[in-house]
């Protein structure tokens, strides 16, 4: 849920467009912190061998008041360098660049209650994310599981984005 969402503090609160892409980039934290890769299993909140202790987001679903993961989402989105991105599993640290530049456009300044998150922003960078990060050698396993790290092959060129010229969509 978005920030704003949460902490309710204004009563005349209505859901954005905004909201929604917030949301999203909540959903993007937790699968590159909780998510070792396609087909892999789900962390089970272990300790990480560089941090030693579990990721900070883990709070997000184990606390029952809701202003209380509102505000803890504050906190860890304001230091994400910190509370965040480090914590990301092997598989999604060379994707790390761009989440920091989502949690950026959807907080210019610093995260607040409401979010400056629009399509268009989130589109350039997801797309020069994709363009950019490599999917990994099949047979590499992460390091959770035994392999030292990712070997990044290039995509087929069959692979990229294909524009509806006359929409301007993605599909």
């Amino acid at each position: 849920m978005a920030i704003e969402a949460l902490l309710a503090i204004n009563p005349t609160f209505v859901h954005k467009p905004q909201h929604d892409l917030e949301s999203i980039l909540h959903i993007i934290l937790y699968i590159c912190t909780f998510i070792h890769g396609p087909g892999l299993p789900l962390s089970q909140h272990k300790l990480d061998v560089t941090h030693r202790t579990p990721p900070p987001i883990r709070t997000w679903f184990s606390n029952n008041d809701i202003r209380e993961i509102g505000y803890q989402k504050l906190a860890h989105l304001e230091c994400c360098d910190v509370a965040i991105l480090p914590y990301f599993t092997p598989y999604w640290h060379d994707f790390s660049p761009f989440v920091r530049d989502l949690i950026v456009a959807c907080f210019p300044g610093k995260a607040c209650l409401s979010n400056n998150f629009h399509y268009d922003r989130v589109l350039q960078i997801l797309t020069t994310a994709y363009d950019s990060v490599r999917e990994p050698q099949i047979g590499h396993v992460p390091k959770a599981f035994g392999a030292q790290s990712f070997t990044r092959i290039p995509k087929r060129a069959s692979d990229s984005l294909h524009r509806d010229s006359k929409k301007g969509r993605l599909f």
